[in-house]
């Protein structure tokens, strides 16, 4: 038989954790905003900062795709092949959802 811990309770270290997260996150999203003005908005730089997000997603999403294996790959082939040609986000992600979801159903 399972027991679970009393969920209507907190402990002191938990409260300030989780306020503590609070404040660091607003933190950076606030220091996002405040610096904005300051970032370059032409030339190489303003270039370089358009595409960092798409080089943070890549360099999280690759590593997992491989260590999925084979069906990882396929699904990583199949959103960026269906992302040429549609070009539509939430179209490529479920097409490769969708493949890597029934290769694991049907190979195992």
């Amino acid at each position: 038989m399972m027991s679970f811990a009393d969920l209507t309770t907190f402990s002191t270290a938990s409260v300030l954790t989780i306020l503590g997260m609070a404040i660091v996150t607003y933190g950076m999203r606030l220091g996002g905003l405040l610096m904005a003005d300051r970032l370059p908005q032409h030339g190489r730089w303003a270039h370089v900062l358009e595409r960092l997000p798409g080089a943070v997603l890549i360099s999280v999403w690759v590593p997992s795709a491989l260590s999925a294996g084979a069906i990882g790959i396929a699904g990583a082939a199949a959103t960026v092949i269906t992302m040429i040609f549609v070009r539509n986000l939430f179209a490529a992600m479920v097409a490769g959802m969708v493949l890597v979801a029934a290769g694991r159903y049907f190979l195992g």
